[in-house]
């Protein structure tokens, strides 16, 4: 009845006692405090800081490297009059991150536009053709946003064009930056910014609250616009930057924002996603609206995007908005497809499991754009490091996507004189090879990986956060966890594991009863669980008798003709495991 590895991080006995002095100083249920304990958040200080998530805690942005190098070339710019070029991402963080920049430099009077380069046709970055025309569209200053640290040859070309280049990237530097007049990156190496992982769209906004702080000459200049925060906490929660620190201030009002935005293409795709009158959280932008964004630079012009978040035309807004819609929805279509022919094309076990240990899997004219999400939906199927790739002719582009215990990248390296060039990290990489050599890279990772992985590895996990009994469950608990959203990267939902729970009453409900609704009992606590999805486990409960279970969950605030109280959300159910 359960296909994974269940495993609990819980806390040592020696930090309990501590967890428990951290709730009585932040007024929180104890089993709040053993949470955020057991996430990092030891002293009551940082507990409180992070409860509050206050936009007067933000680090001052001169704080970021050659950000007043930055600030004094874009203020000259402004007031000379010069042509100023953003230059962004096809992604919601690129995206964003070009709106955020757009609107401060238009109303400090800036003659500035912007430039998105084609997914398919020119690739992530900055490129040799687009520095031509920029130079060639009179700009004398380049501002990047979300790109640019590595772009060495393109920055000189720039120089040579008599161009200056301001980057604001987030990304990792090589050991070779550009020659550019600044570099603003919390990741550099001399960096001493205390936050390293803003989105590129927290970089941006940074530089926008620098500019306006420097034009008025004071420490008590007016920050950004309050509406800005939206796009920010839109592009910081699609690029799944971690919801901590300066992510968590801008994810928790951003969110806030986005609920009672004015902005006219937010509200077109919001109306377009089906999101009208409904609470917009991380979930709402990770899988509607981000996606929607998303699809215009995997499929078509990313630029519509910026159009749509900058218009002042309710009837523009929905134009575009709806072209998203049905961007999406081929996306969609697109990895459907992609996802069924490449789930056929896995070799299986007569145990029901993939034989390769790591799955490399080539079609012909796979869309470029999308092989990335379905190499990610094909891990979660099969728990193998997966490598999609696009045939084209004699070549081919490939995306890949890994598990934990496999460094994709690495693997990658030993495989480098198979393939005309690759670059990413341990859990995501692309590549460029020729037909040729698929064969041999699926012979060479997979003896790769098979020399790395263990059976174990290649069996899926899930990790709570702690195991807890029912007695501990209450409303004020429920209300008390609530307190630690926004979740989602660096910050997820807590998730409790209790075992031995007595099946008070159980049915399946919904649409073909696809979802399990319970009541569920221990230590004299009766709690009611949901459990979406997991319909099919109500006639395999009645078969076997059951009438305790394991169950994986997470605590929520169920609010029903007039009243509120703590309900469960089942993840993971299966059969007591009696020990």
């Amino acid at each position: 009845m359960a296909d994974c590895v269940w495993s609990v991080a819980g806390l040592p006995c020696d930090a309990e006692e501590r967890a428990r002095v951290l709730s009585r100083n932040l007024g929180v249920p104890p089993l709040v405090g053993r949470v955020m304990f057991l996430r990092g958040i030891e002293d009551p200080g940082a507990g409180a800081e992070f409860l509050r998530a206050d936009p007067d805690d933000l680090v001052d942005p001169f704080l970021l490297p050659d950000m007043e190098k930055a600030v004094v070339r874009v203020l000259r710019a402004v007031h000379d009059g010069e042509r100023i070029r953003i230059y962004g991402d096809y992604d919601v963080d690129g995206i964003t991150s070009t709106c955020v920049l757009l609107n401060v430099l238009k109303s400090l009077g800036a003659d500035v536009d912007y430039y998105i380069p084609d997914r398919l046709g020119e690739g992530y970055g900055l490129n040799l053709e687009a520095i031509e025309k920029a130079a060639a569209s009179g700009a004398s200053l380049l501002i990047t946003v979300d790109c640019g640290i590595t772009a060495v040859d393109e920055v000189e070309l720039a120089r040579e064009r008599g161009m200056d280049v301001v980057i604001t990237d987030h990304h990792e530097p090589a050991d070779v930056l550009p020659r550019a007049r600044a570099l603003v990156n919390p990741k550099r190496v001399d960096s001493n910014y205390p936050f390293r992982d803003l989105a590129g769209v927290g970089v941006a906004y940074k530089l926008a609250s620098a500019l306006l702080r420097a034009r008025a000459g004071t420490l008590d200049a007016p920050v950004p616009p309050d509406e800005i925060l939206e796009l920010v906490a839109l592009g910081t929660i699609s690029d799944v930057a971690p919801l901590t620190s300066e992510n968590r201030v801008f994810a928790k009002h951003g969110l806030a924002r986005l609920n009672a935005t004015s902005n006219l293409g937010l509200r077109a795709l919001i109306d377009v996603s089906g999101l009208a009158g409904r609470e917009i959280g991380v979930g709402a932008v990770g899988f509607s609206l981000g996606p929607r964004l998303n699809a215009a630079g995997r499929l078509g012009d990313a630029t519509l995007c910026v159009d749509l978040l900058t218009t002042s035309s309710p009837e523009r807004a929905a134009e575009i908005a709806s072209v998203l819609d049905r961007a999406n929805q081929e996306r969609q279509s697109l990895e459907q497809a992609i996802l069924e022919k490449a789930s056929s094309m896995v070799k299986m076990t007569a145990d029901g499991e993939a034989e390769d240990a790591v799955l490399v899997l080539a079609g012909e004219g796979w869309h470029a754009g999308v092989i990335g999400i379905v190499a990610s939906r094909l891990v979660e199927r099969f728990w193998r490091p997966v490598i999609l790739i696009s045939m084209d002719g004699d070549e081919g582009r490939g995306s890949g996507r890994s598990i934990d215990a496999f460094d994709l990248y690495g693997g990658l390296v030993q495989c480098a004189d198979l393939l005309k060039e690759f670059g990413g990290h341990r859990h995501a990489a692309g590549l460029a090879i020729s037909r040729d050599a698929v064969d041999a890279l699926r012979e060479r990772l997979n003896h790769v990986g098979r020399s790395m992985l263990t059976p174990e590895d290649l069996v899926r996990k899930v990790t709570c956060d702690l195991e807890v009994r029912f007695g501990e469950i209450d409303l004020a608990a429920a209300e008390g966890l609530a307190m630690l959203a926004p979740f989602g990267a660096g910050n997820p939902v807590p998730t409790f594991i209790s075992r031995g729970v007595r099946l008070v009453e159980y049915r399946g409900v919904g649409a073909e009863a696809r979802h399990l609704k319970m009541k569920l009992a221990q230590d004299g606590v009766v709690l009611d669980a949901i459990g979406f999805g997991l319909g099919n486990m109500a006639p395999v409960l009645f078969t076997r008798g059951a009438r305790e279970v394991d169950i994986i969950y997470t605590i929520e605030v169920n609010q029903w003709n007039g009243t509120r109280q703590a309900q469960l959300s089942i993840k993971e159910l299966r059969e007591a495991v009696r020990t």
